[in-house]
This record gives structure tokens, sequence and C-alpha cells, in this order.
């Protein structure tokens, strides 16, 4: 093993030793490999439901833009007022369409004080695919501007699937070039602090550059790691590393059964000072 460098964020460089590839955590068939495929494909399937729901919501609400509803008298035949979420009222109404007669109920998303009150001729908007779905021209200001509204819904939910995706697919495809361009290395560095935040572990580490100044960097990665006891702050731990001076790395060890994807980050003064380090 010959002494190497470790590349580490913000220009950072550590002394470090080569791990020889037969002793290195093998990429090909790994656990990590497996996890990470896996969630990329969960991903792309959520990613891909949420765009297809999005889609058959979209066009199902606008409808009536596309649909060829058709413009009939209507006689409002009832009043139902009712409460889901806020005050409603239920227009009955009686048309006809084709030669035949329909009724049906419309929602004006209002309560029933200013509607038209039975025996009233209104406009009616209908589906001739459905003539259950209609509308009451000029009382469906609601139901027109439900596209808007779940055009902005629809665009977050998107936005938060496809980040998940670019995540995934992001941490997969920099733990397979790690892999395939850069080598294993071994450190050994003190633990300054171990903390924990939901489901991520973060490690504060200390080790000396090339002139042998003490330097501290950080490692987080999810859960407990692939270290079989857990980091105990104070000791120096035997850390196998792969990384390529960007923010993403491999870890692993001798002891570990397997290697986990994690970020690297050297904090600035200011960091290190809230740190109390």
């Amino acid at each position: 093993m010959q002494p190497e460098t470790l590349q580490l964020p913000d220009g950072l460089q550590l002394p470090a030793i080569a791990l020889p590839p037969q002793a290195a955590p093998a990429w090909a068939g790994s656990r990590l490999r497996r996890r990470l495929q896996r969630r990329a494909v969960i991903a792309a399937t959520i990613f891909t439901l949420v765009l297809l729901g999005s889609v058959f919501e979209f066009g199902s609400i606008t409808r009536p833009y596309w649909g060829g509803f058709i413009s009939v008298p209507a006689v409002v035949t009832s009043q139902h007022p009712y409460y889901s979420r806020g005050d409603h009222c239920g227009l009955g109404l009686q048309f006809t369409l084709h030669g035949l007669q329909h009724t049906a109920t419309f929602d004006p998303a209002s309560t029933c004080a200013g509607m038209p009150a039975p025996q009233t001729t209104v406009t009616a908007s209908v589906d001739p695919s459905d003539p259950s779905h209609v509308l009451i021209v000029g009382l469906d200001s609601f139901q027109r501007n439900l596209p808007y509204i779940f055009a902005f819904t629809d665009a977050i939910w998107l936005s938060m699937a496809g980040a998940f995706l670019w995540l995934t697919t992001s941490t997969y495809r920099s733990a397979q070039t790690l892999t395939s361009t850069e080598q294993w290395r071994q450190l050994t560095p003190t633990i300054r602090q171990r903390t924990m935040y939901k489901s991520t572990t973060q490690l504060t580490l200390q080790a000396p550059d090339k002139s042998g100044t003490p330097q501290i960097f950080q490692l987080s990665y999810p859960g407990r790691g692939p270290w079989p006891t857990l980091p105990i702050p104070g000791k120096a731990m035997n850390l196998w590393i792969l990384a390529d001076g960007g923010g993403h790395v491999l870890l692993s060890g001798p002891d570990c059964k397997n290697a986990t994807a994690g970020t690297a980050h050297v904090p600035n003064s200011f960091e290190l000072r809230t740190m109390g380090i």
C-alpha cells in the first residue's frame, strides 16, 4: 500500500493509504448498488404515477374547455343546502338534450342565498358524453378556475417527485462513477462529534493535512452507516473512503460488510465556531 492523497471538497487534501483492489469493497453485486438501484426505480415509478395522475386529473377538470359542452336551457327544480368543508348548495336541474329529458345536480360552490329559485330557467353547459356533468353558465366561475388551482398543486407534486428522482439517480450515478474512476483509500481520523438528525448521521472528524496541520471535515450518511458499532467521539476510526473531491463519497471500513453512500463537507470558520471547535 502506497501513500496517497484523499481529495475532499474545497480543495482539502489529506494523506491517506491506497487500498489494493482485492481489499476494497466491491461495487458489482454489492448490497449498496442494489439498494441505490431500487431507490432509483421507486423514484422513477413515483414520478411516472404522479405525472400520469396529473395529466388525467388536469384533462378531467379542463374538459369544459375542450369536451364540446353544449349550452341548453334548463329549469332549476330544487335547492339542497349542505355542508362539506363549508356551506354548499346543490341545484337540481332538468333539461332536454338530443330530444331526451335529463336531470343533474350542479354545485356553484356557494350558499343557496342568491341562487336561482326553483322553476327558474337558466342556461346549462352540458357534457354530451355524460349529461350528468353540467355547469350553470354565469355561476361556474369556481369550476372554471379549478384548472389554475390544480395546475399549481400538480406542479408542486411533480417538483417534489422530480427532486426525489433526481436525488436518487444522481446518488446512483455518482457512486457508479466513483467506483469506476477512483480508488478506495484508508484514513484514520479522530472523531470530534457524532450527531443524528432524523435518519441521518453526521460525523465531524479531524485528520492532519500534508503539512501536519489538523483539519476538520464532516461526513453525513443515512442511518448508522456501515459500521458494526457506532463511532465513539474522542476515538480514532479506521475509515475506508472513496472520494473525488466533490460532495459525494462512499464509506466503509475493515470491519464493515458493506459500503454506504454519503456526502462530505468541509466547514468554514463560521461553522467551526458554531460547533465550538
